[in-house]
């Protein structure tokens, strides 16, 4: 794999230069000529058998020969006569940041004068200030040239060292009719690890993940990460675009593969978009755009697979962009809006709950489908602040119908995935408190997808919500992995059986089997049973016929604002012949 290795000078060794020492018998005029031969030389030092005991520092003795009488008075004198006793004196293994500190402490003019060096204690050379001082702003230098262009956490390029790749990559496929092929990988519902495990494993497992990336690369072949979840791949002279292919599906498989970190067995996967040069007239900028396309399309698919940029993913990205920037601004502009559809008890016809609905009111786009934003949310994160704040608001609009007289019911709030994490129980608790509702009127409803991101951790949360009184059930019952034995497992109280199973029974012809099959199966495990979807009367006859306990649908109400919620709490549907009608309950 291609790293820029910078040059990391870590100890006095590297330093070192021999200098012929003297020895402590050696006549000072002796030194004096070798300095006068020597202009680089700054100063000598004094070794008695392979122990130095001093230094001469050439300036203090050149000086002195230079005042009259001077060769007559001193030359014949031992060189030990007139050495520093007191120089300093480092292992060669010594660092320079430890040295530079032993310097500085000892007085600068040794700056000047320079180090002798051992090892066991034996002489081996010297070094000087001066060598010091480039080789500490040599690693300055390359400490700074790292920040500015790798990735502090897995080592890799980052995006201004990846573009500058990036181009050279391009350059070199034009002149050898080659391909590029930028690999743009994010991983799917990551945010999902920090929020459970927190940030520290979140970062661990990233590590993991980039030594996974690069074990499925050529060595001539770059990685970088762009920051978050989201990394790169720039795969040179390739002759042809199954190789991106083969590689991401490589990539894919290695990363499908447990990864152990501290005590948690983690599961991934990614979505991948793959930009091809020279299929255009692109930059690096424009390439790495394409493929991070490529890579939301990936992700509208389902995730955990592989896709190339077309032209029509443009539209698609801008639109999502656009919508990620609008929904910054919906939560400080009181764009949000709830409106609540009425679960009608089907032996009563009594409205005895509802659910809170999350609708976007944008200035410009309208009304816009939670199918739209809320996946948008959930990746950008904000699904967190948006979904507390509807928690909030429903809490609160229910205390006040109570305070108004109305009936009490159980408010119905949907959770993302995102949510469902080891600090839900708290949040849901400081909103009951804020708001004041009693834990009974609440209830929370939760996708079979989302209890089997990781059951054990499911089963927790929800116990600990019951234990506070909140009621679970689940949503949209019977479209996603359903499991008799997990079932049995969580505290829930409801079942929700999915509106794709009542849509498709508008007549006697139509088989109602797997809708009276789930019915029976939730009440032999003493759940209750709402059927959502029903438009007709043929439906409600259907589920009454098979004992189900609740509906909710077009057939009693569309979804409506809170102001107009008082009405239905303060009536009960009636059927007469073929017409339904609230009537005072």
């Amino acid at each position: 794999m291609k790293q820029d290795i910078a040059s990391d000078i870590d100890d006095a060794g590297s330093l070192l230069k021999y200098v012929q020492p003297a020895h402590p018998t050696t006549s000072m005029l002796e030194v004096f000529e070798r300095f006068i031969g020597q202009e680089n030389l700054y100063a000598i030092p004094v070794v008695e058998g392979e122990t130095p005991i001093g230094l001469i520092n050439r300036n203090k003795l050149v000086e002195l020969f230079s005042k009259p009488f001077t060769r007559e008075l001193y030359g014949r004198k031992p060189i030990s006569d007139m050495m520093d006793a007191r120089p300093i004196i480092v292992p060669v293994d010594e660092s320079i940041d430890d040295l530079a500190r032993i310097i500085i402490d000892a007085g600068m003019q040794y700056m000047y004068d320079g180090f002798i060096l051992t090892r066991q204690s034996a002489y081996v050379g010297m070094g000087t200030g001066h060598d010091l001082l480039n080789a500490i702003t040599e690693r300055k230098q390359a400490h700074l040239y790292h920040l500015a262009h790798y990735d502090q956490l897995t080592g890799l390029p980052n995006r201004l060292l990846l573009l500058d790749r990036l181009t050279h990559a391009c350059s070199q496929a034009l002149r050898r009719e080659k391909l590029v092929a930028l690999l743009f990988i994010d991983l799917d519902r990551f945010k999902l690890v920090n929020d459970t495990h927190g940030h520290v494993v979140g970062d661990l497992l990233l590590k993991e993940i980039a030594g996974r990336l690069q074990a499925c690369l050529r060595r001539n072949d770059t990685i970088g990460r762009l920051g978050g979840d989201e990394f790169t791949v720039i795969l040179e002279d390739i002759p042809c675009v199954g190789v991106a292919t083969r590689v991401a599906e490589k990539i894919l498989q290695s990363l499908s593969q447990a990864m152990k970190i501290e005590r948690h067995e983690l599961f991934v996967s990614a979505s991948i978009g793959i930009a091809i040069f020279p299929f255009g007239d692109d930059t690096g900028e424009t390439l790495i755009k394409k493929a991070d396309a490529a890579m939301y399309s990936a992700k509208q698919r389902g995730r955990n697979c592989v896709q190339f940029f077309s032209w029509e993913m443009s539209a698609a990205v801008f639109e999502r962009q656009r919508i990620e920037n609008s929904l910054r601004y919906a939560l400080e502009r009181d764009e949000f809006v709830i409106h609540y559809q009425p679960l009608v008890e089907l032996g009563t016809g009594a409205v005895v709950g509802l659910e809170a609905l999350l609708r976007w009111s944008h200035p410009e786009m309208g009304l816009v489908s939670p199918d739209v934003f809320i996946p948008v949310a959930e990746e950008c994160g904000l699904i967190h602040e948006i979904g507390a704040q509807v928690l909030r608001i429903a809490c609160r609009q229910n205390r006040v119908w109570q305070e108004a007289g109305l009936p009490p019911v159980k408010i119905a709030v949907n959770l993302s995935a995102c949510q469902m994490a080891p600090g839900l129980p708290a949040l849901v608790q400081s909103v009951l408190d804020q708001t004041g509702l009693e834990p009974r009127y609440l209830e929370l409803e939760l996708t079979e997808n989302i209890l089997l991101e990781n059951v054990e951790e499911s089963i927790a949360i929800l116990h600990q919500l019951s234990d506070m009184g909140v009621k679970a059930s689940i949503d949209d019952f019977g479209t996603g992995y359903s499991s008799l034995s997990y079932l049995q497992r969580l505290p829930i109280s409801t079942l929700k059986i999915d509106r794709s199973f009542l849509k498709v029974i508008q007549s006697p012809e139509d088989d109602p089997t797997i809708v009276a099959t789930i019915i029976a199966m939730a009440h032999s495990m003493k759940l209750d049973v709402i059927a959502e979807g029903l438009e007709t009367r043929y439906q409600l006859e259907l589920l009454q016929s098979h004992d189900c306990d609740y509906a909710q649908g077009y057939y009693f109400s569309r979804p409506c604002p809170a102001d107009a919620v008082a009405d239905l709490l303060r009536n009960r549907y009636v059927i007469a012949g073929n017409a339904l009608r609230l009537e005072r309950g």
